[in-house]
């Protein structure tokens, strides 16, 4: 299906009972073009061009033999919209383009180049889309992404070097069952050779280098086919970043001044109680999971936030402020002995 039947399929009427004749839907059509041939022979071509993607979608397309006229409308295709509306998303942000499969990026760029997406080029230039935090959201290259979601697609092993954390290069071969997007990064998920876990690996696409697919003779399980990529990160609690240490606890904060006032928004755990102590005081109690992330979010308000439970989480913090002003108070004795 190239533009033109594209084209085609956005002019008919989704109602049935409004379908339109051949010659109201040649002039929709030519309104888009720029290069308009006869209208008769342009007629033709939309015919014809129906005729063959009725016979592809027959489910799809519905043309109603009348007497002295052809009808044509369509039925709602929910899927096919939803990829319209991404792609439309995804001239507005280039990132959004990474929830498509690789075929239809491919298409997006063809798309961009349109000269008939010019009232969709004006009103990406009357917004800005503003970065979730204070950094940016980290560059992929393409080649990585294009073998990444391929392999996804052709349910193939790849291959590629890996940047850890630590700064350390290793050599990876993973059957890829799927991705994960988490703060505007995505993750290839999947299963390696060293690992004898149901448990997928996370990798980074923009640590990754040098990818390749790998011959179908290395033994790798695929994705279970009873099971969603969402419903195995559910069960692993992948999205967090946790590990099999990872424990449940009964968390509680007391916030000072304007933190977390409004967290009610974006509740830490559905249990959640939040309890105004005073103007600039208040409680926070949640069941939540102890893991990198959560210190994170703790640390996040600085002296805004003190733990009072669990006991152990509140020292550790403790802890580390003390180390935190050792180093400070060191610094700042070694700049005036220079």
């Amino acid at each position: 299906m190239d533009d033109f039947d594209l084209a085609l399929l956005a002019h008919l009427p989704t109602t049935p009972a409004l379908p339109i004749s051949i010659g109201e839907l040649t002039d929709r059509v030519a309104q888009n073009l720029t290069d308009v041939t006869k209208s008769r022979t342009l007629e033709q071509k939309i015919r014809r061009r129906l005729e063959k993607l009725s016979e592809l979608y027959k489910d799809s397309i519905i043309i109603d033999y009348q007497p002295r006229r052809v009808l044509y409308s369509k039925t709602r295709d929910s899927t096919r919209e939803n990829v319209v509306v991404l792609q439309q998303f995804a001239m507005l942000r280039k990132q959004v383009a990474r929830y498509l499969p690789a075929s239809q990026q491919e298409h997006l760029q063809h798309v961009r180049l349109n000269p008939h997406t010019q009232t969709l080029k004006e009103w990406q230039e009357k917004l800005y889309l503003a970065p979730s935090s204070v950094w940016r959201a980290p560059a992929i290259n393409p080649v990585i992404a294009l073998v990444v979601y391929r392999a996804i697609e052709s349910n193939v092993p790849i291959c590629f070097d890996y940047t850890s954390v630590k700064g350390e290069l290793s050599h990876k071969k993973l059957m890829p069952w799927g991705l994960m997007f988490k703060s505007e990064k995505v993750y290839v998920l999947g299963v390696e050779t060293h690992l004898s876990t149901d448990k997928p690996a996370a990798y980074a696409l923009h640590r990754m280098k040098n990818p390749d697919v790998l011959p179908y003779s290395v033994n790798l399980p695929t994705k279970p086919d009873n099971q969603t990529i969402t419903e195995i990160c559910e069960r692993y609690d992948i999205g967090i970043f946790s590990s099999k240490n990872d424990q449940l606890i009964n968390l509680e904060i007391k916030f000072y001044n304007d933190a977390a006032r409004h967290i009610d928004d974006t509740p830490l755990s559905p249990d959640q109680q939040l309890i105004e102590l005073t103007h600039d005081c208040r409680l926070l109690k949640a069941t939540v999971r102890d893991c990198y992330e959560l210190r994170k979010f703790i640390r996040g308000f600085g002296l805004n936030a003190e733990v009072l439970a669990p006991t152990y989480l509140r020292q550790e913090l403790q802890q580390e402020l003390a180390l935190l002003l050792h180093r400070y108070m060191k610094s700042e004795h070694n700049a005036l002995l220079v």
